[in-house]
């Protein structure tokens, strides 16, 4: 994936309306932009629970979302909505490390699409929901939401997204057969985790698949110790929402990063990490070629059906042991469909959601997206619980707290992507980004004060 940022002349203007800036890496490019719409953002007549309007059927909703979100079955359903009502859903997909940006952007110049595919928690500040985004708490479909999915697309005490997504994690996925060749262990300390990967390098086996290409993932190597932060210092997330805290306050994200600097200089990424994509670790770890990936819980059913002579479907997982860390961080529910205030279309958005609700449609979405768990709607399951998921939630013993990024304000992923990449690179220290990264999030904070 490319990276991409917008001119500096817009990133600037765009800063000084929302809470965390454009987090520019330094490339410039141009996106295209749909023509604004509907009411001012700051306006506040605009609400999603007001009294509703026919609806019509001869427009268009425009629904955002990164390429890697959008599977076929999203295109299948808003084509069947389509015909059924003669409403258009336009899906535009941005690339991953782009999307994020743009989306401040757009908000911040009122040329946001009508939906918008983001991610839950708290991090949902960073977009300003209060002024940007509808209140959807009196929709008729908040009481149908498992709590998990409610409380996930909420933010100070209002709903702002439509959840159908799956609440999960990040842990290493690994074959127990190969395991059990070289009689390894699943590790429980980072010692524990050296050794086996040194065990599998020395038998021709790089030993972790790592897309150090795509800036969103490695940061997932430090959230993912939340758990073992949290055993720590229990007040850890509203200290760090505080301002209390500091990044580098937090003994176990120096240590994680210390830790991944210590796996590269080793050859336990291989000699290409900053070459690899998302895209290639299906095959890299499909033929063995390496030994474990970092990924969510439902990946093993997407290698599966791309390499059905892997028997993926019975690999199993364990939690990031970096930090000495045994437990299992998960998402406050993945991704919400939010909905900006600018748009002219929330009748026919209602009428979308009801549409993707009915059980035909429920069971369609759910089966086309492989990264896909448990429902988010109460009384309805579709698929059973994979290997992996039940796995890790026996090797973290139940202990499956929210990550970091989704339960504090102000985490900018594009920034500690691009960092830990510098970490790659060996062009920077754990204790010269951590700096980085809390210089970065004090200015955001003092935006938004």
């Amino acid at each position: 994936m490319k990276k991409f940022g917008y001119a500096a002349a817009v990133c600037a203007a765009a800063l000084t309306m929302i809470v965390s800036g454009c987090g520019n890496n330094g490339n410039n490019g141009a996106a295209s932009s749909q023509p604004a719409a509907g009411t001012s953002a700051s306006s506040p007549s605009a609400s999603a629970s007001a009294k509703p309007s026919p609806v019509k059927s001869d427009v268009t909703i425009t629904y955002a979302a990164m390429q890697t979100q959008i599977k076929d079955v999203d295109k299948e359903l808003a084509a069947k909505f389509e015909q059924e009502t003669g409403i258009k859903v336009d899906i535009q997909a941005y690339p991953d490390d782009q999307y994020r940006d743009i989306l401040k952007t757009k908000l911040a110049t009122q040329e946001a699409p009508d939906i918008m595919l983001m991610d839950a928690g708290i991090i949902m500040n960073n977009y300003q929901p209060d002024k940007y985004l509808m209140d959807l708490s009196g929709e008729s479909w908040v009481g149908k939401m498992k709590d998990w999915a409610v409380n996930g697309a909420t933010v100070d005490g209002k709903v702002y997204g439509f959840n159908l997504f799956s609440v999960d994690g990040w842990g290493m996925l690994y074959n127990p057969e190969l395991f059990a060749k070289y009689g390894l262990q699943v590790p429980k300390t980072y010692a524990d985790f050296a050794k086996v990967s040194q065990t599998l390098l020395d038998n021709g086996i790089t030993p972790v698949y790592e897309n150090g290409k795509d800036g969103w993932h490695s940061p997932i190597w430090v959230t993912e110790v939340t758990p073992k932060a949290l055993e720590t210092n229990p007040k850890l997330f509203d200290q760090l929402n505080s301002g209390e805290l500091k990044y580098a306050d937090v003994p176990e994200f120096k240590t994680a990063l210390e830790q991944v600097a210590d796996m590269n200089k080793k050859g336990f990424f291989g000699k290409n990490v900053l070459s690899n994509d998302w895209d290639h670790g299906y095959e890299a770890i499909a033929t063995g070629k390496y030994g474990m990936i970092l990924v969510y819980t439902s990946y093993q059913q997407e290698v599966a059906k791309k390499f059905p002579d892997s028997k993926a479907d019975t690999w199993k997982m364990f939690p990031i042991p970096l930090a000495d860390n045994t437990g299992f961080g998960v998402s406050a529910g993945g991704e919400v469909q939010v909905v900006s205030k600018t748009t002219k279309h929330m009748d026919e958005i209602r009428k979308y959601w009801e549409f993707l609700m009915r059980d035909d449609n429920v069971h369609s979405y759910y089966n086309g997206h492989d990264n896909l768990g448990e429902t988010s709607l109460k009384g309805v399951e579709v698929k059973p619980q994979t290997e992996g998921m039940k796995s890790i939630q026996q090797e973290s013993g139940g202990n499956m707290p929210m990550s970091f990024e989704v339960a504090t304000t102000f985490f900018d992923g594009s920034i500690w992507g691009k960092g830990m990449q510098d970490l790659l690179l060996g062009s920077t220290t754990p204790d010269k980004l951590l700096k980085q990264l809390d210089d970065n999030r004090a200015k955001s904070m003092a935006v938004a004060q």
